[in-house]
C-alpha cells in the first residue's frame, strides 16, 4: 500500500536535486522482513562490511534533519561511485522512508560521503544504512547505525548526552567508549570536543612506541618528519596523511559502535591540524623555524570534513561536499544546536582566530619586556619598592659602556640559537634579541662564555671582557624579563606555553593588554557576536563548550624550601588554555555570568575539573565541568615528564618536585586555586568521560573514570572487568544559583 507524504530532498553532489517519495511498506511485504529491506523480495541485501571499512555515522541532529556518513572501501583511487541509502524508523528496515539508490560517491572526497536527511520528525529515533550494488539484484550493506532528531524547540523534555574529547589511538584502547555503550546506550548524542585524532604517529613524549595499535603513513614523504634520525616520527601534513589516521581509527570496532548507536556532534582543537596551534601555526620546533602553513591547515580541514558528520547550514539537504574556497581562514567550525525547551548547546572554535601564545617559545630570555619605568608606573613608587627584589637588574645595550660589548656577545648568542637547532638567520635574530634591554643575568652569562672561549684559544686575537660586577650589578635598574616569567632556554615550550610564573605572567599580560600589544581574545569579534547572539536562546541551560579549560591550574611552590629559591614561587602549568588569556578569560566568564543557566564544558587537559567562577565583578557563578580524556595520557603524566625536562635540578630536587606536584597533584592544583575560583573537583589520574542529564530543574554531571594504567589494556570485551575497573563521581547544577552540588 502507498501513501504520500511531505516530500524529502536529497541533493547529489552536481546540485542536481530529485525528490522522493516517502514510502511506507507493510507488515505483509513478508519478503522484506526476510531480507531486511528491498522491494518486496526481489532483492539480496546482505551485510558486508568490506565495502564499508569504516562502517557508519551519523551527526549535528537538528528537529528535522540529520547527517548520515560512511566510506565506500572497495573503488580505485580514481573511480567514482554510487551508493543506496535507506532511512526507517524500524530497526529491519519494514517501513522505508527514505530509499535513494543513485547518491554519487566521489574518488575525489576519498569516497566518503556526508548526507543530509531533512524532512524528519523531531525527537524521533530513525535507522539507516548504506548500500553498494553488487549486481543482479544483489546488494553489498552497511552495518545499520541508529539516529535521532532533536526534540522541537518547545518540547519540554529531558535530554541526556555525553562530552569527550582527546582519543589518542595508538597504543591505548576504547575501554571508555564500551563502558558508555554498556552503561548508556540510549544516550541522545555525543559532544566530540576536540582531539578526535592525533596528528602523529608515535609521539614518545605521550604516545607508545612500537605497540600492536600503530599508524603508519603510507606517504612519508608528505609528513613532516619529527624526532631525530634515530628514532623519527612523523606529523601528518598532506591529505592522504590526514586520510591515514581518521581510517586507523574508525577501524577500531568499539569506536565504529560508538558512530552507530549514537548522533555524533563534533569541534576541532588542536591535534586534528597540529598540537597547541593557533590558526594555521604549529609549534613542533618552538620557534626554530617558521611553523606558519596555511595549505597544511586547509588539508587537515578538509580531510576533517570528509570523516565527520558535520552539517552545512547552506545546504537544506543532500550531499555536502566542503567547498576549498570555505577552508581557513574563511571556515565556520563553530556553531549552536536546539534540543527541545531545556538546552541549548553553542560550540566554540577556540583555535582559528587565537593570538600567538604571549611568551614566544623562541623568545630570549634575556629580553626585558617590562623595564622599571614602566613597572613604577603600573605599580606606583611604593608598591615597586616593596616588590623589586623579584625582578631583575638589565642593561641598556644602546648606551654605553654595554653597547661596546655587542660586537663580542652578538656572535656568541647566534652560535648558541645555531647548536639549539635554529634555521634561520642566527646572526639577525640574536643582533636583534641582544639590541635593547637585557638581562643583566643573561648579559653576564654571554660574557662568561665569549671569555670561555677565549681562555681556550678559540678567538684568535681576543681579550677577556670585564663581567659585571656587584657593586654595578646593584646599582642596575630592575624589570622584568622572558626569564623572570620562566624562560629558562632556547626554544622550549617551558616558560612559553607551559610553566610560567603566574605574578609575572598575569602582571605582563595586563600590561600587553592594556597598551594594545596582545589582544587576549582567542575566540575574535565576530565569534564573540556569534556568542551573545546564542546566549539570548531562552533555553533553560545553554551549555558553552570551550574546547580548553577554564579550570584556575596553579602550582603554589613558595613553601618548597627543599627546592631552588627560583622555583619557590607560584606557576601556571599550562598557558595554551585560557589561563594563557587571564584578562580574556575574566571578560569571558563575565559574559556567560550574566545569563543565567548557561555554563561550560571543556576538555584538551586530560584532567576532570569542576570549578566554581564566581569572581567579584560576576554577576552570578559560572561552572565548568572540564572533562578527562578517552584515551590519551593523562595530566598527571605530562607534569611527571615536564619535571623531568626541568633546569637547573638535581635528581634529589627533581624527585622532591615530583613528590609536591606529581603524588600530590590533585590536592596541590585544588590548594593552589584562587579563593573565589574554587576547583572543587580535581582528578588527573583517571581518564574517561562525562554524561550529562539536562531538564528544566537542573543539569546532573557524572564523570566516569578509570585508572590510567587501565587504556594499554584492552577490557572491551570483558564486560564484567569493565564494570569494575569504572568509579563514579556525580554533580548537579541549579540553573538559577549556578551553583554546583557534589552527589557523590
Amino acid at each position: 500500500m502507498n501513501a504520500t507524504s511531505p516530500s524529502l530532498a536529497l541533493a547529489h553532489s552536481n546540485s542536481r536535486r530529485q525528490f522522493l517519495k516517502l514510502i511506507v511498506l507493510t507488515a505483509s511485504a513478508g519478503a522484506l522482513a526476510a531480507c531486511g529491506g528491498g522491494d518486496g523480495g526481489a532483492e539480496n541485501i546482505s551485510t558486508d562490511t568490506r565495502y564499508f571499512p569504516q562502517s557508519v555515522a551519523s551527526g549535528d541532529p537538528a528537529a528535522n534533519s540529520v547527517i548520515l556518513w560512511t566510506r565506500l572501501g572497495t573503488l580505485g583511487p580514481q573511480t567514482d561511485g554510487q551508493l543506496r541509502v535507506q532511512v526507517s524508523t524500524q530497526e529491519d528496515f519494514s517501513n522505508l522512508i527514505v530509499d535513494e539508490s543513485a547518491v554519487p560517491v566521489a574518488a575525489a572526497h576519498d569516497h566518503c560521503l556526508r548526507l543530509k536527511v531533512a524532512g524528519l520528525k523531531p525527537g524521533t529515533t530513525y535507522y539507516y544504512r548504506f548500500l553498494f550494488s553488487t549486481g543482479n539484484q544483489a546488494w553489498a550493506s552497511s552495518r545499520t547505525g541508529r539516529t535521532k532528531t532533536a526534540p522541537d524547540a518547545t518540547a519540554n523534555v529531558p535530554v541526556s548526552y555525553a562530552v569527550t574529547s582527546c582519543q589518542d589511538y595508538i597504543g591505548r584502547y576504547y575501554n571508555v567508549w564500551a563502558y558508555l555503550l554498556q552503561t548508556e546506550p540510549d544516550l541522545d548524542f555525543i559532544l566530540q570536543i576536540g582531539d578526535y585524532i592525533y596528528e602523529t604517529t608515535g609521539d614518545p613524549s605521550f604516545q607508545t612506541v612500537g605497540s600492536a595499535r600503530s599508524i603508519t603513513f603510507t606517504d612519508t614523504a608528505g609528513a613532516i618528519q619529527l624526532g631525530d634520525a634515530t628514532a623519527p616520527y612523523y606529523a601528518a601534513s598532506s591529505v592522504s596523511n590526514y586520510r591515514d589516521l581518521y581510517k586507523a581509527y574508525r577501524s577500531d570496532p568499539i569506536l565504529q559502535q560508538v558512530h552507530e548507536r549514537y548522533p555524533m556532534i563534533g569541534i576541532w582543537d588542536d591535534h586534528e591540524y597540529s598540537d597547541d596551534c593557533w590558526g594555521a601555526t604549529a609549534t613542533y620546533f618552538n620557534g626554530r623555524e617558521d611553523e606558519y602553513n596555511p595549505p597544511r591547515r586547509d588539508r587537515a580541514e578538509q580531510v576533517y570534513y570528509e570523516f565527520m558528520p558535520l552539517d552545512d547550514p547552506a545546504i537544506a539537504s543532500g550531499a555536502l561536499n566542503k567547498d576549498p574556497a570555505t577552508l581557513w581562514p574563511n571556515n565556520v567550525l563553530y556553531r549552536r544546536l536546539r534540543f527541545g525547551q531545556n538546552l541549548e548547546a553553542v560550540l566554540l572554535d577556540y583555535r582559528s582566530y587565537r593570538p600567538d601564545h604571549l611568551i614566544p617559545e623562541g623568545g630570549f630570555p634575556g629580553k626585558v619586556v617590562m623595564s622599571e619605568p614602566v613597572l613604577v608606573s603600573i605599580l606606583g613608587q611604593t608598591a615597586y619598592d616593596a616588590v623589586k627584589a623579584n625582578f631583575g637588574p638589565y642593561v641598556d645595550t644602546t648606551t654605553a659602556p654595554w653597547n661596546s660589548y655587542l660586537t663580542a656577545l652578538i656572535p656568541v648568542l647566534a652560535q648558541g640559537y645555531l647548536q639549539a637547532g635554529f634555521t634561520g638567520d642566527a646572526q639577525t635574530k640574536a643582533t636583534d634579541d641582544l639590541t635593547g634591554l637585557v638581562s643583566a643575568f643573561v648579559f653576564n652569562q654571554l660574557i662568561g662564555q665569549f671569555n670561555a672561549a677565549v681562555a681556550a684559544g678559540q678567538i684568535p686575537g681576543a681579550s677577556a671582557l670585564p663581567a659585571i660586577d656587584s657593586t654595578t650589578y646593584d646599582a642596575l635598574p630592575r624589570g622584568i624579563a622572558f626569564l623572570h616569567i620562566g624562560k629558562q632556554s632556547f626554544f622550549s615550550e617551558l616558560g612559553a606555553r607551559y610553566a610560567v610564573v603566574q605574578p609575572t605572567f598575569d602582571l605582563y599580560a595586563q600590561y600587553m593588554q592594556a597598551t594594545g600589544q596582545y589582544e587576549q581574545d582567542p575566540l575574535g569579534a565576530t565569534q564573540r557576536q556569534f556568542l551573545a547572539n546564542a546566549l539570548a536562546s531562552d533555553a533553560t541551560f545553554i551549555n558553552v563548550i570551550s574546547t580548553v579549560s577554564t579550570a584556575p591550574l596553579r602550582w603554589d611552590l613558595r613553601s618548597a624550601t627543599n627546592l631552588p629559591a627560583d622555583y619557590q614561587t607560584v606557576f601556571k602549568p599550562n598557558v595554551d588554555q585560557w589561563d594563557g588569556f587571564p584578562q580574556g578569560k575574566q571578560a569571558f566568564l563575565e559574559t556567560l555570568a550574566n545569563r543565567p543557566g548557561a555554563f561550560l564544558a571543556s576538555g584538551d587537559i586530560h584532567a576532570s575539573f569542576v570549578t566554581q567562577h564566581q569572581t567579584s565583578s560576576m554577576a552570578m557563578p559560572v561552572a565548568d565541568f572540564t572533562g578527562p580524556a578517552i584515551s590519551s595520557g593523562t595530566f598527571n603524566n605530562f607534569v611527571e615528564s615536564a619535571i623531568s625536562g626541568l633546569p637547573g635540578l638535581d635528581s634529589a630536587q627533581k624527585a622532591a618536585a615530583n613528590q609536591a606536584l606529581v603524588l600530590g597533584l590533585d590536592q596541590t592544583l585544588q590548594a593552589s586555586a584562587p579563593a573565589d575560583e574554587p576547583i572543587v573537583f580535581a582528578d588527573t589520574t583517571h581518564h574517561g568521560i562525562m554524561v550529562f542529564r539536562v531538564d528544566g530543574s537542573q543539569t546532573q554531571v557524572d564523570y566516569l573514570l578509570i585508572d590510567q594504567s587501565a587504556v594499554s589494556q584492552n577490557l572491551t570485551g570483558d564486560s564484567s572487568a569493565l564494570i569494575k575497573a569504572f568509579s563514579r563521581q556525580r554533580f548537579t547544577l541549579d540553573p538559577q544559583t549556578g551553583k554546583v552540588t557534589s552527589a557523590s
